[in-house]
């Protein structure tokens, strides 16, 4: 699907960007929340801005809540804590673009860690 395609086209573009808390475009450069928000608009999906907390709650895509059924194009959401979390695009159905504080940029990754999955929350199919 064409979208699906624009969207991992469009995260892979960013690699490397500076992470910056609240950021949300390439001016600004991206926190993880902004940089899903960013991609998924590029791929043309009609998407308000939400932090990484308010994705746990979402209703509008199908939500998965086994890792093992992610596959490139759905929404990673991890819990770090009640108030804290993390989202990144799946690429594959083990690695992800995020844009990662601790690592201060835009980095392709696996998510299929220890770390990631005790906090993995959810995934949300947005194709």
């Amino acid at each position: 699907d064409e979208k699906f395609r624009k969207m991992i086209t469009e995260a892979e573009k960013y690699l490397g960007y500076p992470y910056v808390w609240g950021g949300s475009s390439p001016s600004t450069s991206f926190d993880c929340s902004g940089f899903v928000y960013w991609c998924l608009n590029q791929a043309g999906v009609k998407q308000g801005y939400m932090t990484s907390k308010t994705w746990r709650s979402v209703t509008k895509y199908k939500k998965l809540s086994s890792m093992s059924d992610i596959r490139k194009g759905d929404v990673i959401v991890f819990k770090m804590s009640s108030s804290k979390g993390h989202v990144g695009i799946a690429i594959s159905d083990s690695m992800m673009v995020d844009a990662s504080s601790g690592q201060g940029e835009v980095v392709r990754r696996s998510f299929k860690t220890d770390y990631w999955r005790k906090y993995f929350y959810c995934a949300y199919r947005i194709f």
